[in-house]
Formats: structure tokens, C-alpha cells, sequence
């Protein structure tokens, strides 16, 4: 029996097991995740697995394919060389190559135009070749205008699918790119992306060469995030899917890939907006009480470590609720709106002003020992908060009374000091309000303490 025919036998016996035990989870990966017409042969050229796109292209069912010999399935003028092209990628002297396949009329809406594959091995651990990969990239003569992109069948899954599709050469250049990867990208078009590092984000570039390649050549797929370029130079976030197809050489280098990407921007952009609403003030936009609490733990850890000073100021409106009563909460959010940009004019870029909640704000401020310059900041808050507010017409005014904090030995953990600012603040309210009471260790004493 020729190797032909055994081989032949034995994969009609693979044939009927589960696609995994065929392929490999990696050329499985192929089949199921990207909507193009693919083939797995054997190393003599016998096809041992197909998917349903490349049987519909050819007229027939995928259990009819397996068993072919590629040479059945060719275009008649490609057969007189095909055997040497196989054993070429056997040994190594070649790493891949291109035939012509006749595609049924039916699938391609009538035309009679083939379709091109790109055929590459697959090695196994000992670094020899264990199977071909066929893979479709293209409909149409080998030279000429390639057909208008079909409205219906499987092949107008490939040309009109919202994600990208690419298949990418062991150099790196585009040896495809659907009509999503032409019209965003610029794949293919003159003067448009030429090479894979043409449609990546300089950050992915690095990443795709640091992380993705080194699983690639491990495992044979990737999944992530990547940023792609498009034509206009916007960069688009997406979700990614990649397949190696096989390294270039027996020695291990990267070969041909497969590249399924989906555009994330909106659920990014949805991402970005859940975490501002966790960590941010609906109302005022400030951070809430869970980002201060968060920095203001940070900014301890560098204080214990580093001797970095930190302080931290807790104010309450004074009459606010008399606001709210009289003139309606609309009014009573447009005076908090107003306070939270007041103290923003006050305190640096570098602070941390929050919305504690309801008429209640924080400011964390790192890097400045100097007690005198905290309490100016103190007092300039009373100040400005007092100031009259002007809402439609009306006029409503509110006050602050403020407790100022300075991490120290007695008081450097985040409970401890946001304990100790919330006392100074009542303790400022207690002593006629509008003002400001610097906390100490001497607080607990009658008289303790420095007011403003």
C-alpha cells in the first residue's frame, strides 16, 4: 500500500474522533474562531480535517473532503507541482506556499473565479513536520481585480464581519485583511498598512513582540486586548484572538498567523465610566469616599516609609439644611456643585479634594510639613465656602467649619487620622462654627488644640 493510502486509512479513523484529538487545541482554535475556509492535511498532502466554510466553498460536505488528496482538489494546472512544494515544507526549504482551488459557482453567487490558499506546516515537539495547514485568503484569479465582495453566502461572512480579520506572514508583512481591515485599517489598500506593525499601537508592537509572540510559540494561540491604528490614526481598543499556524523553521521561529479582532472601544469607554461612578461623586465629580480613602492609605504607607508628611482637612457645611429647606434640593445641589469647585481653586492639583457625602468634603494633602501654609489653606477654605452663592436668581449662602489633621507617630494609620480630623471638625463647630481647629495629641485635654 502506497503512503498515500495508508495514510489515507488512518485518517478516516481520525476523522471520527472528536476535532480536538485531530487538530490540536490550537488548529482547532482555527476553525472555530475565525470565519475562513480551512484545512488540515496530513504530511503527504491528505486532508485529515476540514471545516464547513471551505466545503461549502468547494460544493461539497466536509466528511467528502477528508480522505482528498490536495491534489485532487487543486486546480488541474497546479498538480504537476505540487508534490515537490509538499515535500519542501517537509524539509524545511520552504515555508509555505500558494495553490489555486476551484470553487463551486453556488457558494461565490455564480462566479467561476478559484480561490487562492496559503498552505503551512505545523511541527511537532521533535521539530519535525506533523501536519499542513490550508487556510483561504483570497477569491480570484492569481492576477486581475478580485470579485466584488458577496452579499450572501458564507464567503460574505469573511469579506462583510464587523471584526478585523488578518492573516500575517512570518515577517511580520499582511497577507490578508477583510473588508473591515481595508476600510478601518488600511490593509491592502495603496499607500495603507503593509506590515502588522503598520496596524498596531507602538504600546501593542511591544507587547506583541514581548508577550504574545512568546505564547505563540508555546502554546500556538493568544487572547487579549491590543490597540490597533486605524487609517485616520485613531487608536481602537479590541479584543483579540490570535493563532500561530506553525513556526517559520524547524528551529522554532514564529510563524504565520491568524488574527481575529474585535472592536472594544464602547465597553471600554461603558468600563471607564462603572469605575468613575465607584470611585466618583455622581453630583460634583469629586472622588468619593472610597478613592480618598484608598489615596489617603497610599499616602500613609509613604509617610511610615519615607517620612512623606501628610495632612488631611474635613469640613462640613454650616447651614446647609436651611438651604435645602428653603430654596428646594435643586438649589442645594448647584451650592455643593459650587462648593467642590470652590475648594478645587484652593487646594493644588496634586491634592485630593472628596465628597464624603451630603454636606460633608475631605482634602488630602502630601508633601508639606509647614503647619503655618495648612492652616492658611484652612482658613482660605473658610473663606471662600462663605462666600454668597447665586443659583438662577437666588442667593444662598452656606458656611464651613473645618478639622485639619497632621500624620504623626500617635496618629499614622488611616482610621486613626480620619477619626481624628472628623473630631476636630465638630470640635470646630462646637467653638462657633465658620472656622477651623487644628487636631493634637493634647486635643483630649480642656483647651487642647489650635483654632482658626
Amino acid at each position: 500500500m502506497s503512503d498515500q493510502g495508508r495514510e489515507q486509512r488512518g485518517d478516516d479513523a481520525g476523522a471520527r474522533r472528536p476535532a480536538d484529538s485531530v487538530l490540536g487545541p490550537a488548529a482547532t482554535a482555527v476553525f472555530d474562531h475565525i470565519p475562513v475556509g480551512a484545512a488540515v492535511l496530513g504530511g503527504s498532502g491528505v486532508v485529515r480535517h476540514a471545516n464547513a466554510v471551505l466545503a461549502d466553498l468547494l460544493g461539497m460536505r466536509a466528511e467528502q473532503l477528508v480522505g482528498r488528496a490536495l491534489a485532487d482538489l487543486v486546480e488541474p494546472d497546479e498538480r504537476a507541482g505540487l508534490a515537490s512544494l509538499i515535500d519542501d515544507l517537509a524539509s524545511g526549504r520552504r515555508n509555505a506556499f500558494e495553490c489555486l482551488l476551484p470553487a463551486s459557482p453556488a457558494a461565490l453567487s455564480g462566479l467561476a473565479w478559484p480561490i487562492r490558499a496559503h498552505v503551512a506546516p505545523v511541527f511537532g515537539p521533535d521539530g519535525r513536520v506533523e501536519s499542513l495547514v490550508l487556510q483561504v485568503f483570497e477569491f480570484g484569479p492569481a492576477e486581475g481585480p478580485a470579485p466584488t465582495p458577496l452579499p450572501a453566502g458564507l464567503a460574505a461572512v469573511l469579506e462583510e464581519g464587523s471584526d478585523f480579520l488578518l492573516t500575517v506572514a512570518a515577517d511580520g508583512s499582511l497577507t490578508y485583511g477583510n473588508r473591515a481591515a481595508r476600510e478601518w485599517l488600511g490593509v491592502g489598500l495603496p499607500g495603507g498598512a503593509t506590515h502588522l506593525s503598520d496596524v498596531l499601537e507602538r504600546s501593542s508592537v511591544e507587547q506583541y513582540r514581548d508577550v504574545v509572540e512568546p505564547l505563540l510559540a508555546t502554546d500556538g494561540s493568544w487572547q487579549g486586548e491590543l490597540t490597533l491604528r486605524t487609517r485616520q490614526g485613531r487608536a481602537v481598543s479590541v479584543s483579540a484572538r490570535i493563532v500561530a499556524h506553525g513556526p517559520a523553521n524547524g528551529a522554532g521561529g514564529r510563524g504565520a498567523v491568524s488574527i481575529l479582532a474585535r472592536d472594544i472601544t464602547e465597553l471600554k469607554t461603558a468600563e471607564r465610566k462603572l469605575r468613575q461612578l465607584a470611585t466618583h461623586d455622581y453630583l460634583t465629580g469629586l472622588p468619593n469616599r472610597l478613592l480618598l480613602y484608598d489615596r489617603l492609605e497610599l499616602a500613609l504607607n509613604r509617610y511610615t516609609r519615607y517620612g512623606t508628611p501628610v495632612a488631611l482637612l474635613f469640613c462640613d457645611l454650616d447651614g446647609f439644611k436651611p438651604v435645602n429647606d428653603a430654596f428646594g434640593h435643586q438649589v442645594g445641589d448647584a451650592v455643593l456643585t459650587e462648593v467642590a469647585d470652590r475648594i478645587h481653586s484652593v487646594v493644588r492639583d496634586t491634592d485630593t479634594a472628596a465628597r464624603l457625602g451630603g454636606d460633608e468634603f475631605g482634602v488630602l494633602v502630601e508633601g508639606i510639613d509647614d503647619l503655618d501654609l495648612l492652616t492658611t489653606v484652612a482658613r482660605r477654605l473658610v473663606d471662600v465656602i462663605s462666600e454668597p452663592v447665586n443659583v438662577g436668581g437666588t442667593t444662598a449662602q452656606v458656611g464651613a467649619s473645618i478639622g485639619l489633621v497632621v500624620a504623626s507617630e500617635a496618629c499614622s494609620e488611616p482610621d486613626s487620622l480620619v477619626a481624628a480630623a472628623d473630631a476636630a471638625m465638630y470640635r470646630a463647630k462646637n467653638d462657633g462654627r465658620g472656622r477651623f481647629h487644628v487636631w493634637s495629641a493634647a486635643d483630649a485635654q480642656p483647651g487642647g488644640g489650635r483654632d482658626g
